[in-house]
């Protein structure tokens, strides 16, 4: 398998930006949950920042490991494989963010 860029387009490489932009984001808004967050929510948040850093991760590698199979796929002109990896572990982490602000929101009110 060669590295160099299957086509003119470059759709999987700009794809494969888009998640590890996504995964980065996400890694900030853990770590700013963190910070952020164990003046209210104490413990869980650290729990919290520390799981959406590890989907974070988790997601990284799956869309990295994607990449490289679209890669193979394509140049050897075969369907392409999904992406349900990557996808459920940006959705956790969203949620797990999601929940964390909530409870930071309530937490805040009280």
């Amino acid at each position: 398998m060669t590295d160099a860029p299957f086509d003119a387009g470059l759709q999987a490489e700009r794809t494969l930006l888009a998640w590890r932009r996504t995964c980065l984001s996400l890694a900030v808004a853990a770590l700013l949950v963190i910070k952020l967050g164990a003046a209210i929510l104490g413990f869980v948040a650290g729990v919290v920042g520390i799981a959406v850093l590890a989907l974070a991760a988790v997601a990284y590698t799956v869309s990295a490991a994607r990449y490289r199979r679209v890669h193979r796929e394509v140049s050897a002109e075969r369907a392409l494989p999904s992406a349900s990896g990557a996808v459920t572990a940006i959705a956790a982490s969203v949620l797990a963010i999601a929940v964390a602000l909530a409870a930071w929101m309530i937490g805040d009110l009280a």
